[in-house]
């Protein structure tokens, strides 16, 4: 896939562990700067009403702060070992492989992201 090359194996590999999911209710603490129905991503591996969620408020902000979903990947009770290992495994040369990455590759992935999130193709 084209964009599999936008961005490190670790950043893509993370990004599989979530799904499109939608605010639920408003009024939830941080959340609540947001609408009902806003576009988010959750965890895959969580079960049921109590699953984490991501909400972002801009492409940018994405971009810039989707290391929680790693974060709570490796502390969430759902995700299988094996997925925790490769995560691990991928992050080792994350840094590296960033280095080698054409300028603004991840801010493309990320927005292509975004407007797979808010109905833009």
């Amino acid at each position: 896939a084209r964009e599999e090359k936008l961005v490190t194996p670790f950043t893509f590999y993370t990004m599989q562990q979530v799904r499109p999911c939608n605010l639920e209710k408003s009024g939830n603490g941080s959340r609540s700067a947001f609408e009902y129905g806003f576009p988010g991503l959750e965890c895959i591996h969580c079960k049921g009403r109590n699953s984490r969620k991501f909400f972002y408020r801009t492409p940018e902000i994405l971009a810039g702060n989707y290391a929680h979903v790693p974060n709570h990947l490796m502390g969430c009770i759902g995700c299988p070992p094996e997925v925790k290992k490769t995560l691990s495994e991928k992050k080792q040369d994350h840094v590296s492989q960033k280095l080698s990455l054409d300028k603004g590759s991840q801010r493309i992935f990320f927005n292509l992201i975004w407007m797979r999130l808010h109905g833009q193709r």
